[in-house]
């Protein structure tokens, strides 16, 4: 069965890149990844939007479906990203995985100062470029992060993501 790995945290922290400097360490180590990442299942939603048309959860209810069909493949790696942050959002994502599921929970943190500038600097950015918007997010996160898993805490304000990606691949005995 793969071993999943959660990457959370607040928009802009890094999860996105982390994720792929992940999925290169192992591929390279001649080990098979799929990284899902919740908003990409939410891009799926046509205009307006997921959450403009109330679908966010249902995002939430499909990514988990996806990751929990991947589980059950012969991939060595499932590596699961988003905003995955209140008990609803957690359990639309476990509940479809095998019993007895290998999990690591990572949570990339910045402070909301790094994270909007770096959301500024990103012009692929939408909403997370706008500031009423990628605070609130923000806030979000730092009131559900108590009920948050989390098996490490990496600061990307403090380490870059390569070296968060060759943290994770320590913790999952891959060197």
């Amino acid at each position: 069965m793969p071993r999943l790995v959660i990457l959370t945290g607040p928009i802009a922290a890094g999860k996105n890149t982390v994720a792929a400097g992940l999925a290169g360490h192992l591929t390279g180590r001649g080990r098979t990844v799929v990284v899902a990442d919740v908003d990409d299942v939410a891009a799926m939603v046509g205009p307006p939007g997921a959450a403009a048309a109330g679908l966010w959860f249902a995002a939430h209810q499909a990514h988990g479906a996806l990751v929990g069909r991947w589980m059950r493949s012969d991939v060595e790696y499932v590596v699961a990203v988003g905003p995955i942050y209140s008990a609803e959002e957690q359990a639309a994502l476990m509940r479809p995985l095998p019993d007895r599921a290998a999990v690591l929970w990572i949570v990339i943190d910045a402070p909301v100062a790094v994270t909007f500038r770096r959301a500024q600097a990103d012009p692929g950015r939408g909403l997370s470029r706008e500031p009423e918007f990628h605070h609130a997010a923000h806030r979000r996160f730092r009131q559900l992060l108590p009920g948050i898993p989390a098996d490490r805490v990496f600061d990307s304000a403090q380490l870059g993501a390569d070296r968060i990606a060759s943290g994770i691949a320590a913790m999952l005995g891959v060197r």
